[in-house]
């Protein structure tokens, strides 16, 4: 016998070993799958994400500049400029269970300006939810943000909770974010 057709018997007989170890299995049968939970009314997640408004900055809202007195825009005269820069939203069914509320967090920052003093300052923040031209919800939310006296610049977190999206708004509904002027 020749060292090809010998390795060829082996690999023939290794084969039949665990085809017969196999038919010999002692191993438990599988479980039969548990029975699908019952469907329940409401909104599943799916559903509600592709519901859930985008949140967008409008751009033309968020940057703005305070001078005193009001008017004299000079350099000199700055007291305060506000930005917003990075915002998430999250949706959530009403307990009504008719709409959505959004709930919304934007990052600003507040640098002070050559008039600017260490204290409370309040920066008015629009939130709309627009469905192409018509406004659905509008509101000015007051930000009270806390000017420190070293550095005078800080940045703060806004947030706007339960915001009323109702379920026949459109795919082109957004929520729009900007600093109120």
């Amino acid at each position: 016998m020749s060292f090809r057709q010998t390795s060829r018997l082996t690999s023939l007989s290794a084969i039949a070993l665990i085809a017969v170890l196999s038919a010999c299995s002692t191993s438990k049968p599988e479980p039969e799958p548990a029975p699908a939970l019952p469907v329940t009314p409401g909104m599943n997640l799916t559903a509600m994400m592709r519901l859930c408004p985008q949140a967008m900055l409008d751009d033309d809202d968020t940057f703005n500049r305070v001078y005193s007195p009001a008017g004299a825009e000079k350099p000199e005269n700055l007291v305060y400029q506000t930005s917003l820069t990075d915002f998430s939203r999250a949706c959530t069914v009403a307990p009504t269970q008719d709409g959505l509320l959004v709930q919304l967090s934007v990052a600003g920052r507040l640098v002070g300006g050559p008039k600017a003093r260490p204290g409370v300052y309040k920066v008015p923040v629009r939130v709309e939810v627009v469905s192409g031209s018509t406004a659905l919800y509008d509101q000015v939310i007051t930000k009270e943000v806390t000017l420190p006296a070293d550095g005078l610049s800080t940045q703060f977190l806004f947030e706007a909770s339960n915001i009323p999206v109702p379920v026949t708004a459109g795919e082109n509904t957004r929520v729009r974010v900007g600093i109120a002027k």
